[in-house]
């Protein structure tokens, strides 16, 4: 078993592993590749917290690029023992996190901090979301919210919703997906890694994308823009422990991964947001048009948003799940 290079490396350059002669292990799988950001600012520092925190007593197996599991895979993972820790896609596990699902739903959220912050409160408190995370056997370690979605177009911009009217936009499946259909466009569900060569061959007209994906998939390339402050939904990973696993935990080993937890997750929702900043001003020096909705157009968007986001609720609720009330619950804690 491979422990990720980085997080060794650091510990070994801390000391902490000739100490651990006696650690516990756990694994860890997650989809993430060792490049992606949210292994490099988000999975490397939390691990390596917590076994400083631990001095050593805490070591991981870490399994990256779904070598272990799948993103669909990630909650079975845990639940059936293969790891005792998981980054569990939310988006991946709509049958069995469906209320979890809603803090990703479009137009809540102001920021990626904002998301992050709102997330942690509903799972801490007394929630109908917080209930269907442990009633799935789960503790939730640390967050890894992905900036708000926004519009990319290969052509004019997306600036209305107008604008929208009957384009092929591409996104993930699920309130994604939802939210284009409600804003006019024709949704059309399509993997991360297809867009390329769809957007540079005319298969589709843009997608509802995450700013820190643009350069990723070299998307510069290919768009001539990009909404700025669009608030389209965005996407979550928690990682998380078996409940089970976490009986076993010691009560201090319990503090340094929560502690290291509320730490990263808050570190890296800052980094998040800056980075979108940052890509931004990229985009711009590249010639691209990075725009951003005025007021009235913002309000029409926010219309059918709204729109969106009880669709997504009252179909939930369909299903026989307490959906409204645990929307409600989330509002509430949201800032106004």
């Amino acid at each position: 078993m491979k422990v990720l290079s980085s997080t060794l490396a650091l510990l070994v350059g801390t000391g902490l592993m000739a100490s651990a002669t006696h650690a516990e292990k756990f694994i860890v799988t997650t989809n993430l590749t060792p490049s992606h950001w949210g292994s490099v600012q988000g999975g490397v520092p939390y691990f390596a917290c917590v076994t400083e925190a631990t001095n050593g007593e805490v070591e991981f197996d870490y399994y990256d690029s779904g070598k272990l599991a799948s993103f669909f895979e990630s909650l079975n993972a845990v639940n059936s023992g293969i790891a005792q820790i998981s980054y569990i896609v939310v988006s991946a596990q709509s049958d069995k996190l469906p209320l979890t699902g809603l803090t990703m739903l479009p137009g809540l959220g102001k920021s990626t901090v904002e998301i992050t912050n709102a997330t942690r409160a509903v799972l801490e408190a007394d929630t109908v979301i917080a209930q269907e995370y442990a009633s799935n056997r789960i503790v939730p370690l640390m967050i890894n919210i992905f900036p708000a979605y926004q519009m990319l177009s290969v052509g004019a911009p997306f600036d209305s919703v107008a604008s929208l009217s009957g384009k092929k936009v591409s996104s993930g499946g699920g309130p994604l997906l939802m939210t284009l259909n409600t804003l006019g466009a024709s949704g059309i569900e399509m993997a991360t890694g297809d867009l390329y060569l769809a957007l540079q061959q005319g298969t589709i007209d843009g997608t509802m994308l995450s700013t820190t994906s643009v350069k990723a998939y070299k998307l510069e390339e290919v768009i001539k823009s990009i909404s700025a402050n669009g608030h389209f939904g965005s996407a979550a990973g928690i990682w998380s422990m078996d409940s089970d696993v976490w009986a076993t935990v010691s009560d201090a080993h319990k503090t340094a991964f929560l502690e290291c937890g509320v730490k990263v997750e808050q570190e890296l929702a800052a980094w998040a947001d800056q980075f979108v900043l940052d890509t931004q001003a990229e985009l711009k020096a590249l010639g691209i048009n990075v725009y951003d909705y005025s007021p009235e157009q913002m309000a029409e968007v926010d219309a059918k948003l709204e729109e969106t986001r009880q669709t997504y609720v009252d179909r939930t609720a369909a299903r026989g799940i307490d959906a409204q009330k645990a929307y409600d619950e989330y509002l509430a804690i949201l800032p106004k």
